[in-house]
């Protein structure tokens, strides 16, 4: 017997065939996982104590850190790549969520 996604399983997964869409919104989210919006943020509230958009950032943010691990890439190719249009605003993110700034990961 096939059993469906976990509900978190399935968000990331639609996060990520998403995250080249700086426009990808909460309301998209909830189109494609059938539900209202308020279900889907006391879901992922539930289950990873963040909300919605935080949930979001942080997938893209975790993507961007093995891009720069993994890959030789422009940093700024990189957080277009994940969905920041702002390379300040995606290296302020990206420092709060890591404790180091991306240009730091790159050069170790």
């Amino acid at each position: 017997m096939i059993y469906p996604p976990k509900f978190i399983d399935q968000v990331r997964a639609i996060v990520l065939d998403n995250l080249s869409n700086d426009a990808f919104s909460i309301q998209e989210l909830s189109e494609q996982v059938l539900l209202s919006q308020s279900q889907v943020y006391r879901k992922i509230k539930t289950q990873t104590g963040l909300t919605p958009s935080l949930y979001i950032r942080k997938i893209r943010l975790d993507k961007a850190h093995e891009l720069i691990v993994h890959s030789e890439e422009l940093l700024s190719d990189i957080a277009y790549q994940v969905g920041f249009t702002s390379l300040a605003y995606f290296s302020r993110c990206f420092a709060k969520e890591f404790g180091y700034a991306p240009s730091s990961l790159r050069n170790k």
